[in-house]
């Protein structure tokens, strides 16, 4: 676990360049050339940028007038550990730019914690935190718990995985039915015409798992009927727990055609090809481009990683926290953009 306050080192640059391209309906890329006066944009995608600029600008002014300069934001995170450390990178890099937030980040390891435990780090946090951002399972307990917050006046914005029923005030993340979909897609594009069976890994109940898997199962039986889910496997988003759970099962059911992993696990997973001499003949898909799965693509025992933005993602859910404080109607933000990455896109 990790408690850390924000870096000291901040600098005020405006409306984020995420929060811009949110709503100009453009990548952060495009974005960046524009503030910066680069070439490569069409003019109308131009004034669509500073447009959204400009309405940002006016608002932040808005806001500013208020007394935000000391504003607490709690982020709490129960999931694996490549993603837990991929948003708090995207946390610190981010609030060093919003002189008027003050973040914290506790990460949890998702074997290690219980519904009941992290329901109550929530309860606990609310006591101080005037808006929490949090990455969590799907469970009565922390429903309520969620609910408790936002009934006491604490915004509650879910990142990622999102928690429906608990009346948070608002969900920031991608569309993860259609990130499965776009990975039973690519599966049934590389396996070709003929049947096989795919390998599925999952491991606590976050929606985020079951929207991915959602979307898998639907497109593979209205697409792709001659791929069938074998069974699925637990990894407790721990790679080395399921590498020896995968040798086994490929020991026991022969080589898997396709993996599709919607959890952590992708090294232990990787492994496991790499040691059963399956590179290059299971198709492995997997989430979130990180240090390891960057590895995994550039070694060729990843296929694809489907991604999205984290950094854009929290900046969106700290406008949200924002509005929330101004007493303001919270305005929640469309999808992230799904990303595909490959060996030749993944740096």
């Amino acid at each position: 676990m990790s408690n850390k306050s924000s870096p000291p080192e901040q600098v005020r640059r405006g409306p984020s360049v995420a929060a811009i391209a949110s709503v100009a309906g453009v990548g952060t890329a495009t974005v960046d050339r524009v503030l910066n006066g680069r070439e490569g944009v069409r003019e109308t995608t131009r004034k669509k940028v500073l447009k959204a600029f400009d309405a940002l600008q006016a608002d932040d002014s808005r806001i500013s007038s208020q007394n935000l300069t000391s504003y607490k934001v709690a982020f709490l995170s129960d999931s694996g550990q490549s993603f837990r450390e991929t948003l708090e990178s995207a946390v610190w890099e981010t609030v060093r730019q919003r002189p008027n937030i003050q973040a914290t980040f506790d990460g949890f390891s998702t074997s290690k914690l219980d519904a009941l435990r992290f329901a109550n780090i929530i309860e606990r946090t609310a006591e101080t935190a005037q808006a929490i951002v949090i990455v969590a399972r799907e469970d009565l307990i922390i429903n309520r718990a969620v609910r408790n917050v936002v009934g006491r006046g604490v915004p509650v914005i879910c990142l990622t995985t999102d928690l429906p029923t608990s009346g948070r005030t608002a969900y920031v993340g991608a569309d993860q039915v259609g990130s499965g979909a776009t990975a039973a897609y690519l599966m049934g594009q590389v396996i070709g015409n003929k049947e096989a069976n795919i390998l599925l890994v999952n491991s606590a109940p976050y929606r985020v798992q079951e929207e991915r898997e959602l979307g898998f199962r639907r497109v593979l039986r209205t697409e792709f009927p001659q791929l069938r889910i074998d069974e699925r496997v637990n990894s407790h988003d721990e790679s080395q727990h399921v590498f020896p759970i995968i040798l086994r099962y490929i020991e026991e059911h022969g080589p898997p055609n396709g993996i599709y992993n919607v959890a952590a696990g992708n090294v232990g997973i990787g492994k496991a090809i790499t040691e059963a001499k399956l590179v290059g003949k299971t198709v492995f898909i997997g989430h979130e481009l990180n240090a390891n799965s960057r590895m995994l693509l550039e070694a060729g025992i990843m296929n694809f990683a489907i991604g999205h933005d984290v950094a854009q993602e929290v900046e969106l859910a700290l406008d949200c926290a924002i509005q929330a404080a101004g007493r303001k109607p919270v305005t929640p933000p469309a999808f992230t953009r799904i990303r595909i990455y490959t060996k030749y896109s993944c740096n």
